[in-house]
């Protein structure tokens, strides 16, 4: 009995002593979650408070090292020269991870000041020695490539950095422990076969090597040893040491080689050798930079045309694209006849490129105009490839250029189709004709985006004989049409008749009250600007306390130059939306959107809720509403993005508020998802998928996905193509 009753005992406590420690933890968790919301609303705010900057500040001082690195990126997203300081403490974290995202705050918070730039450029020099992590190490090359130089010595000083960190460096640690950034995580031993950097730290020296050519081009040349060094980065692929390298270290290593090609071309530095075995290359994307960087040789060297006409034959539709592309520009001379051959290809991008160059100029006999008129006699509605709209349309275009009279004998037709988008072709192919009739026509459209494309014909064919046109549209209320109208008007001699219907329009868009209005708005306040007069003063006053601090800016600069006095905008805050809460946001980790198109077809993304919490967020909402439902990809850009999720299938209509950037570590990669903007936290949930990888997107658009499944798919996206519906799947329940 004693025995059992000892047991009894032992047990009781065992039990209470597990149930005190599970309500330690759910009050550990409680704190942390109640710590993760402050840092989110302040930097959801953008810290306009010294309260809130402070807030941010001291998460950096957490012992979660999650926080800390939350923190300190939230602080550099802030773009404030100012706290410098106070992120370089971060820069001897002990943490990798939290010492790379301080190096990339520092980056950013320098990014519109190049005197403060030159303070963090020489703290990052300072760093980079004695920084042991290559992926650090990699982020620090990376930022350099970045920073705004004030003068050639200072660009010389990072090129030699940039050159050192792709050697050896320090003695690297057995693996990067950075968990910031997927891409960089290949294993930190050195690559074998030479002089070279572990592969993070090297991978992020030809980062910012790319970075540092392409955004002085310009000013700065690359010296001799460095070019000779990004040469033998292209020709001499890094190897994994002792076998079969892993799927992070070969694709670490094939974006070395794309980025070291990129960095040799904007430093007009590649050399024909170099593009010869570029050429040859096994990855699709190192041999389409090299037939851009061929095609971009100015003046063209003939030596190396034989790329270009073996690439026209490349397995990979990129390859081929840039090849055409290519072959239009420096060959076409030789005969259209490669030309009409790839309008059999079978990727629909090449085929639509082969048209748009048979109206750019063919010797005589190649019988072009034939060819484009049999085209354009296709269907012009929706249906599968080639059985569609985008054939025809592109060739009356082409056709305009190279027939016109035949081209006039097929507008009545396009612009009467029941596709809009054929309709808007028809405009564009009238703009070449300068069929100013058929124009205005075509800006009674029933759609907006047939009518904007019309005023922009009629702005270049009758300028100022087609006002009455323009001040109709003011009337409308797609943003797109609006803006073009308000541009179209600029330099009018009838301001009496334009003025009133630009005050009615703006006090119209106003009244919405939507964040996304800007850019038509800024438009007619612009020409209101240049056609008012003091005795408009009372109409644009109210705009001082405009909801836009941008609205208001311009509001009072106009009214200072109208007036002679100096006026002040009452706002200069943007408005901001409800702060995601952080619990949700957590439930979305491990969260898939499985997209599907209409017509069949569909594609995966996985949301980087790590990466952008808030935009992750909101587009999850957006889905699970079905506002994505029925909209399109209006833009698609080969070798580039598709872009979609608008309402007005066009750039300038979206979902308001507008979200806030999320920039971070993460590159524009082929397949990677971001969001579209038109300056900085202007972005309203139209989304963009990369189609190759785009380092010049990088730090200037928010990455918050990543295609995992049907980038195919995504190859074969067309304009127009319409989204069926996204489906949101995974997570924690």
């Amino acid at each position: 009995m004693a025995t059992a009753h000892r047991l009894l005992l032992v047990a009781t406590a065992l039990i209470l002593g597990a149930l005190v420690a599970l309500d330690a933890a759910r009050q550990a968790g409680a704190r942390s979650t109640a710590e993760q919301q402050r840092l989110l609303a302040a930097e959801d705010a953008r810290a306009p408070t010294d309260a809130e900057v402070g807030v941010l500040v001291q998460g950096t001082r957490s012992r979660n090292p999650e926080l800390q690195r939350f923190s300190v990126r939230a602080l550099g997203r802030l773009e404030r020269a100012s706290l410098v300081a106070e992120i370089s403490r971060l820069l001897a974290a002990p943490l990798p991870g939290v010492r790379a995202e301080a190096v990339n705050a520092l980056g950013q918070a320098v990014a519109s000041s190049t005197e403060a730039a030159t303070e963090v450029r020489r703290r990052l020099l300072e760093r980079l020695p004695l920084e042991r992590d290559p992926a650090v190490r990699g982020v620090i090359c990376e930022t350099l490539g970045h920073l705004q130089h004030g003068h050639a010595e200072e660009l010389r000083e990072v090129e030699r950095a940039l050159l050192d960190a792709s050697r050896r460096g320090p003695a690297p640690m057995r693996r990067s422990t950075v968990t910031a950034r997927a891409d960089v995580t290949a294993s930190a031993a050195p690559p074998s076969g030479g002089d070279a950097a572990p592969l993070p730290a090297l991978l992020g020296a030809a980062k910012g090597f790319e970075a540092l050519a392409r955004i002085n081009a310009r000013t700065f040349t690359l010296s001799p040893p460095a070019a000779e060094r990004l040469r033998q980065l292209v020709t001499q692929p890094v190897t994994a040491p002792g076998g079969t390298p892993s799927d992070d270290y070969a694709d670490a290593a094939v974006r070395i080689r794309r980025l070291a090609l990129a960095a040799l071309t904007a430093g007009h530095a590649a050399g024909a050798e170099t593009l010869r075995a570029a050429a040859r290359d096994p990855d699709a994307q190192v041999r389409r930079l090299a037939i851009a960087a061929i095609a971009a040789t100015d003046p063209f060297d003939a030596s190396l045309a034989a790329l270009i006409t073996f690439g026209l034959d490349d397995k990979a539709a990129m390859v081929r694209y840039e090849a055409l592309r290519a072959y239009s520009r420096w060959l076409r001379s030789a005969g259209c006849a490669p030309i009409v051959h790839a309008l059999d290809d079978p990727d629909a991008h090449v085929a639509l490129l082969a048209i748009d160059a048979l109206g750019d100029g063919c010797p005589a006999g190649d019988r072009v105009a034939d060819t484009l008129d049999a085209i354009t006699a296709g269907p012009l509605v929706p249906g599968p490839w080639p059985a569609t709209w985008h054939r025809p349309a592109h060739a009356l275009v082409s056709l305009a250029k190279v027939a016109p009279e035949r081209a006039t004998a097929r507008l009545l037709r396009f612009g009467g189709a029941p596709t809009w988008q054929v309709r808007m072709y028809a405009a564009r192919a009238a703009a070449v004709l300068g069929a100013a009739a058929r124009l205005e026509r075509l800006a009674e459209d029933a759609n907006d985006n047939v009518r904007e494309a019309a005023v922009s014909g009629l702005a270049e064919v009758a300028r100022h004989d087609a006002d009455a046109v323009y001040i109709a549209q003011l009337a409308r209320g797609d943003y797109q049409l609006l803006r073009s109208a308000a541009r179209a008007l600029e330099g009018t001699a009838n301001g009496g008749e334009a003025l009133p219907a630009l005050l009615a329009a703006l006090a119209g868009l106003t009244a919405e009250h939507r964040d996304t209005s800007r850019d038509p708005r800024v438009a007619i306040l612009e020409r209101i600007g240049e056609l008012g007069s003091p005795e408009t003063v009372p109409r644009l006053q109210p705009y001082l306390a405009d909801f836009d601090p941008r609205v208001a800016q311009l509001a009072a600069d106009i009214l200072t130059r109208w007036t002679g006095r100096s006026h002040t905008p009452v706002t200069t805050r943007p408005r901001r939306g409800a702060t995601p809460v952080a619990a949700e946001i957590a439930a979305l980790t491990g969260t898939t959107a499985r997209v599907t198109m209409r017509g069949g077809g569909r594609f995966e993304m996985r949301l980087l809720t790590g990466d952008a919490p808030v935009t992750v967020a909101r587009v999850v909402r957006l889905a699970r509403q079905g506002y994505y439902n029925g909209l399109t990809f209006h833009r698609s850009v080969p070798n580039f993005v598709i872009q979609g999720g608008s309402p007005g299938a066009n750039e300038f209509m979206g979902d308001g508020p507008y979200m806030r950037d999320e920039l971070g570590l993460r590159s524009h990669l082929r397949g990677t998802v971001g969001i579209s903007t038109r300056g900085r936290d202007t972005g309203d949930a139209q989304i963009f998928i990369n189609l190759v990888d785009n380092p010049r997107l990088d730090h200037d658009y928010t990455v918050f996905a990543m295609v995992t499944a049907g980038m195919e798919v995504v190859d074969r996206v067309l304009e127009g193509d319409v989204i069926e519906g996204i489906e949101i799947v995974g997570g924690r329940q």
